[in-house]
């Protein structure tokens, strides 16, 4: 497939961020194969938990069933933005990923959006983990600066890199004030039956929604309403739009503008996780999807989506994107069993090396894989990424 050269929600830090332990993971998975060409491909990631999602330990493994060589590493931080990523890169323990791209084997960097900065901030301090990083002068940390960042040390090692824009998707506001009833209820019925006060924290802070709890919360989710809310940096109210399309847009833009060349050779794409959701939901309100209602459904928490098909969708949309191929092909089987997202199986992939991590309590109940889902999805992903203006294919 050749590049199509063309112009074209609140905070969820909360949802993802894991108290406030900094967790760095860095992995690398290698297959062999045939590939689109040749030599495959060798991609970067930078991203959080909705990075996580997506199980980047999988995706060399579903592209070699497809045909193509893939190896990814991570960089994966709980509730991380971009800015994080590209200053830890001056810092103690987190020297390797920028030595990595330097070492010119990597053919492309995958970034991870989640925007809570905006798109041009500039600041003299920002609040990482534990304490306040300062910056002298003041850095651009907004998702165009931070990203150019990262972009910029690549292409110094690799001119002719390609540069992916992993969309994070909009978060169900309604799930986070159910949480807080549940919390309070548990609080108030552990107490009453004499739990010590740091017996009664603990399984508080352990529990995560049920199904049964979220479906009515699920239900009255209106995903489109996020997905085309409007977005304006300047504006107090609409600059929390950041999960967005009009954000997306706007990120694009800025980075097209900041790397022209990037843009003008097809080497700069989106990859449309939220566009794709936005397709989706319109399908499954109109009955083509069984057994699932809305897109609400392929949410876990509020935030991130559990296992099975929603992981399955986000890796899908990265395969079309990186390879310009549609993913009709991939064997997604790795996906619909719950046993393969253990920690400890993990290794056992092939060509898995370093670190890796699933948070379990994250994957929730697994929404099935099934021949007739795995077609919708796959081909309204292929829909979505031939027509959308930023992705580079056709």
């Amino acid at each position: 497939m050749n590049c199509k050269h063309i112009n074209i929600i609140s905070s969820l830090t909360n949802v993802v961020a894991a108290a406030s332990l900094i967790l760095v993971l860095q992995s690398q998975s290698i297959c062999a194969g045939e590939s689109e060409t040749s030599k495959g491909l060798s991609v970067y990631y930078f991203g959080n938990s909705f990075l996580e999602n997506s199980i980047p330990w999988f995706h060399p493994t579903i592209a070699k069933s497809a045909g193509e060589n893939l190896r990814v590493a991570t960089a994966i931080g709980p509730g991380w933005q971009i800015w994080m990523h590209s200053t830890a890169f001056e810092r103690s323990g987190h020297w390797i990923h920028r030595r990595e791209l330097l070492s010119g084997s990597w053919d492309a960097v995958l970034i991870q959006h989640f925007a809570h900065p905006g798109l041009n901030t500039v600041a003299p301090y920002k609040f990482d983990g534990p304490g306040r990083v300062w910056f002298y002068p003041p850095r651009g940390v907004g998702d165009v600066p931070a990203a150019s960042e990262i972009i910029s040390l690549l292409e110094s090692a690799r001119p002719d890199a390609r540069v992916f824009i992993y969309n994070s998707w909009p978060g169900i506001p309604g799930a986070g004030d159910l949480a807080k009833r549940v919390r309070d209820e548990m609080m108030k019925s552990l107490e009453s039956q004499g739990e010590s006060r740091e017996a009664t924290l603990k399984k508080v802070n352990e529990h995560k929604l049920t199904l049964a709890e979220l479906t009515p919360v699920l239900k009255a989710f209106d995903y489109g309403a996020a997905w085309l809310a409007e977005y304006d940096e300047n504006d107090p109210q609409k600059s929390q739009n950041t999960h967005s399309r009009a954000y997306c847009i706007a990120l694009m833009e800025g980075l097209k503008k900041k790397h022209p060349k990037l843009w003008a050779e097809g080497r700069l794409s989106l990859i449309p996780n939220g566009e794709v959701f936005y397709a989706l939901d319109q399908k499954m309100r109109a009955g083509q999807a069984p057994g699932i209602e809305n897109v609400g459904f392929f949410s876990r928490d509020g935030g991130h989506v559990r296992a099975g098909l929603p992981r399955y969708t986000l890796a899908a949309t990265c395969f079309a994107v990186m390879f310009r191929k549609h993913p009709g092909a991939l064997d997604y089987s790795i996906y619909n069993d719950l046993e393969n997202y253990k920690n400890e199986n993990l290794s056992n992939l092939p060509g898995v090396n370093g670190s890796h991590y699933i948070h379990q309590p994250d994957l929730g109940e697994l929404l099935e894989i099934t021949p007739e889902r795995a077609r919708i999805v796959n081909d309204t992903v292929w829909e979505v990424v031939t027509k959308h203006p930023y992705t580079g294919v056709k």
